[in-house]
């Protein structure tokens, strides 16, 4: 009936073409602003003790250096979790990295630990991927330029030398190879854990 008196009336209706796009226009808004909520959340920093582990999440830069600093002191911790962190200061990775190294404690990647987090999480006396996630990885690439997409060309010997000496071994020609062909804020090189759905899909 309001359909009928619509027409009458001389008005138009939308076709069911406009109205689908307009429904997935709102789908894909709401869609990505979940995702970017979901984002911020995981970009907070948390460093977190529980029993003789510290759990460090989100982001890794002066802050989180202090907060595992006084919990390195006061308690005893034998094992840092470096879980879900995209990264952070290459500096302060570095030295959260040097701190853990002189406490000679264990590191665990759950989750993604990339840039500063896996530079960090090479400062362990023994270090693994967690059992409780399955596709864990790190992923390393040079520093870059505050506020740029460029590498800061000095932080790639730093970061060699750093891997070196944590692996008492050279730095393989391909990983630098790779390191060199990094020329923006894009992606890295990735060590999967060997339970990783992509590892296990391609058998390596």
């Amino acid at each position: 009936l309001a359909l009928r008196k619509a027409k009458t009336r001389g008005l138009r209706f939308p076709s069911m073409k406009i109205l689908y796009r307009q429904a997935l226009r709102y789908r894909f808004i709401a869609i990505f602003f979940l995702l970017f909520t979901l984002g911020a959340h995981a970009a907070r920093a948390d460093v977190v003790a529980d029993g003789h582990a510290v759990t460090v999440s989100g982001r890794i830069g002066l802050e989180e250096y202090e907060k595992l600093s006084a919990i390195l002191a006061t308690e005893k911790i034998s094992k840092v979790v470096f879980k879900n962190s995209g990264g952070g200061s290459f500096s302060w990775g570095l030295r959260v990295g040097k701190l853990i190294a002189e406490k000679k404690l264990t590191t665990v990647a759950e989750g993604i630990c990339a840039s500063a987090c896996a530079i960090a999480f090479m400062g362990g006396e023994v270090r693994e991927f967690s059992s409780e996630q399955p596709d864990s990885a790190l992923m390393f690439h040079p520093g870059f330029e505050p506020g740029s997409q460029v590498p800061a060309l000095e932080t790639k010997p730093i970061l060699l030398a750093w891997l070196e000496a944590r692996t008492g071994q050279p730095s393989p020609p391909d990983f630098s190879a790779a390191m060199n062909r990094i020329t923006q804020r894009k992606g890295g090189v990735y060590f999967l854990a060997p339970t990783h759905g992509l590892a296990l899909k391609k058998g390596v």
